[in-house]
């Protein structure tokens, strides 16, 4: 595997919070943010979240929409254009 380097720019407590993480590890700086970039399981956490807070979102909606007929509205707003 080739490398690229390059210069990034991160918030300092960011900076902070993955040099304590590689020094816990015992890793270097380089292969902490290597290994967050390429995290596959990250990306299928955020994404478990997300679906999991539209479900929630879905549940309040259809508690507080109770009965209403979706199809029933869109009639009537045809029949009153």
């Amino acid at each position: 595997m080739s490398y690229i380097t390059t210069n990034i720019r991160l918030p300092e407590e960011d900076y902070n919070r993955l040099k304590e993480e590689a020094a816990k590890q015992r890793k270097s700086f380089a292969a902490i943010v290597r290994d967050k970039l390429s995290n596959k399981k990250n990306d299928n956490n955020l994404f478990q979240s997300l679906v999991s807070e539209t479900k929630k979102v879905a549940e309040t909606n259809a508690q507080a929409i109770g009965n209403w007929d979706s199809l029933q509205a869109l009639r009537e707003i045809r029949s009153n254009s």
